[in-house]
């Protein structure tokens, strides 16, 4: 009867087949990896240009800020009768500045603007001026 144990030969015969089928295994883990961090860096891409329109818009944000409280600082020293004045503001894009009265000493402020191809934006602020009589 033929022995069945595996010889020495037939391990090396074996192991040689197994390493046919596996070869290719490296280079497909690479491209895997290839692609993981391709998918890596475009997600970082897009967090950076999410990032770059938030800092535009809070840089708008304060920019209206200041033009209102200028505004404000402008009538403490000067304080007139007003109806309702709108003025152009050259800081912000297609900027406008409106001052309404609410009522006696109360103004309403309201800056609009609007950044080319996204929605209007809107910054408002609502002051009490007392004049000495």
């Amino acid at each position: 009867m033929k022995n069945k144990s595996i010889t020495r030969a037939n391990m090396q015969k074996l192991h040689k087949q197994s390493g046919m089928h596996q070869q290719g295994a490296v280079l497909l883990e690479a491209l895997i990896a290839v692609l993981i961090f391709s998918f890596g860096i475009l997600a970082i891409s897009g967090l950076q240009g999410a990032m770059m329109k938030n800092t535009a818009d809070a840089t708008y944000r304060a920019e209206a800020s200041y033009i209102v409280q200028q505004r404000i600082g402008a009538m403490l020293v000067n304080p007139i009768a007003l109806g309702t004045i709108t003025y152009p503001v050259a800081s912000l894009p297609s900027g406008s500045l409106t001052i309404a009265p609410l009522s006696a000493g109360r103004l309403q402020f309201v800056v609009n603007w609007q950044v080319p191809g996204e929605a209007q934006h809107k910054y408002e602020a609502v002051t009490t001026i007392f004049t000495a009589r």
